[in-house]
């Protein structure tokens, strides 16, 4: 079965296409960058650069091509959503707009993306359930909403099998962008190099998900059949920063944590999400709680930084 990942250099791609290819899957990877030197060290894994925002390059690639099923990955984030509205929507809806055309025209036979719980925007009884209302506040959250809505209509329309997971808070090593990395990923990777870790919003609290978890996500929903819904809320562990780096200390006694009281930040999301029925239809279970989750993250840091 060849998969092809889009978005394929970012954080969640670079975990993501090592487990498929573990698990027998002939992985084609994209992205508009340079292939990184864990691809290109890697013959088994196929790299097209091409631009999403092209339909030109989107035919071709996927003609070319032609997988079995498309994991798309690719997409602006929240900051950068915010700063250009237009380019937003042109990157994360018109792309995946022709994304799903192509596929359709080729025959793939299943397409998963990541949403996000962005969509939900605040104010709603939590834990946010599945089918809550989605008023997003962000632009970045409204193109989530919108490929939700284009992914509902593709399965409707032309019976494309379609699936989508919610993340809350991705954590784990190699991330450097989005807004919650600063409340996570950052946070444990200057522990690791030995740095204060500066926590300037203790009180904010979180669904955390470690980054393997929520590659088994995507494989789970990849794997599934059809199901009576596109879109699955999938959670790890609810936290505040502050309980994380109280068990951050635990986990690491040298570490130097400094937490300086700030007003609270206006956060654009809910804290709290139900994920049962990705429990109950998808057979989800996280695997890593907080604590396995940030003593890998920090000891994997670490490592990279004595091979470096």
């Amino acid at each position: 079965m060849t998969t092809l990942v889009t978005g394929a250099t970012g954080f969640i791609g670079s975990h993501l296409i090592p487990a498929l290819v573990d698990l027998g899957y002939q992985v084609v990877a994209t992205d508009t960058v340079d292939a990184p030197h864990w691809i290109t060290s890697n013959s088994s894994i196929p790299y097209v650069r091409a631009d999403l925002g092209r339909d030109a390059d989107v035919q071709e690639l996927v003609s070319g091509i032609r997988p079995d099923s498309v994991v798309h990955l690719a997409g602006l984030l929240v900051d950068a959503c915010e700063a250009e509205p237009r380019l937003g929507f042109r990157v994360n809806v018109m792309a995946t707009l022709s994304l799903l055309e192509a596929c359709v025209a080729s025959g793939v036979t299943r397409f998963v993306m990541t949403s996000s719980t962005s969509v939900f925007g605040r104010g709603l009884a939590e834990p946010v359930a599945d089918d809550a209302a989605r008023l997003p506040e962000t632009v970045y959250g409204q193109t989530k909403l919108a490929c939700e809505h284009m992914l509902d209509w593709y399965r409707r329309t032309h019976g494309l099998s379609v699936g989508a997971v919610r993340f809350p808070w991705v954590y784990g090593p190699g991330r450097t962008t989005g807004l919650t990395a600063q409340y996570s990923s950052f946070l444990f990777d200057a522990i690791a190099r030995g740095e204060e870790a500066m926590v300037v919003n203790a009180d904010q609290a979180g669904n955390w998900l470690y980054v393997k978890d929520a590659v088994k996500s995507l494989i789970l929903m990849l794997e599934s059949g059809a199901h009576s819904r596109v879109t699955y809320n999938v959670m790890g562990v609810d936290h505040s920063v502050g309980e994380a780096m109280n068990i951050a200390q635990e986990l690491f006694p040298n570490a130097r944590i400094r937490i300086r009281k700030t007003a609270r930040a206006s956060y654009p999301y809910a804290s709290s999400f139900d994920d049962t029925r990705a429990r109950e239809e998808l057979g989800w279970r996280p695997e890593y709680p907080i604590r396995r989750g940030m003593k890998e993250h920090v000891e994997t840091v670490r490592r990279s930084l004595e091979v470096a």
